[in-house]
């Protein structure tokens, strides 16, 4: 579930895209980590990495969401501490490796929270034109 409101240290957040959300982990309104490409005008799967932006850029004017976890995902996720923790160790990477199936933004963030790299659009996508 997501909710409109103002993220916390190490909370998951998402900006609609229109076609798709965005997904990042929020440390601070200076820093977002985010899988994307450095330049903001540029999508391109073979310069996008692990980045800091701040909350602005990374929203590009839309409305952030931030991730409520229900009682089960409380069960596995990770702490806020170590979400942060983990998404740092991760700056600079992943140049050449985003996939929009299986590595991209939101796989990212679930990596980052979970230790999983889950995408639910790509499988809510999938699940309706192959009825997975």
């Amino acid at each position: 579930m997501w909710s409109k409101e103002k993220p916390n240290y190490g909370d998951q957040i998402r900006v609609n895209r229109g076609l798709y959300f965005h997904h990042g982990i929020y440390v601070s309104d200076d820093e977002v980590i985010q899988y994307a490409s450095p330049k903001v005008s540029e999508i391109s799967p073979e310069t996008a990495l692990i980045i800091s932006t701040s909350l602005a850029e990374f929203l590009k004017g839309g409305e952030v969401e931030v991730r409520k976890y229900n009682s089960d995902e409380l069960k596995e996720v990770r702490s806020k501490g170590e979400i942060v923790k983990f998404a740092r160790s991760q700056l600079g990477t992943g140049l050449g490796e985003y996939h929009l199936l299986d590595n991209n933004c939101e796989h990212f963030s679930n990596y980052c929270a979970f230790g999983k790299k889950v995408s639910n659009q790509v499988d809510d996508i999938l699940g309706m034109l192959f009825g997975r």
